[in-house]
């Protein structure tokens, strides 16, 4: 692998640990008001295109850094979405 490889892997890690962030801020304050889920859903939704492109492309690192952008970013939706339906079923 090159450099150019190895700073996208970087990279790919760099927005793995933004994600984790956001999911530790969301489980500790129990709320994911100030998150939208229109826009994550395009986000996934765009995540997992982006990933099976790059499957389709054979390229190893980029198929790696977005298969961990997907599992991260899979639990931040998830747990988004139920703090999100513990909200509106409190209301």
């Amino acid at each position: 692998m090159g450099v150019l490889d190895w700073l996208t892997l970087l990279s790919y890690i760099a927005l793995n640990v933004d994600i984790i962030f956001q999911v530790r801020k969301i489980y500790q304050t129990k709320s994911s008001a100030d998150l939208s889920l229109a826009g994550m859903s395009i986000r996934y939704v765009a995540i997992i295109i982006i990933l099976i492109k790059f499957i389709s492309l054979s390229d190893i690192p980029l198929t790696i850094g977005q298969g961990l952008i997907t599992v991260t970013f899979s639990a931040y939706f998830c747990l988004a979405v139920a703090y999100f339906m513990h909200h509106k079923k409190g209301r």
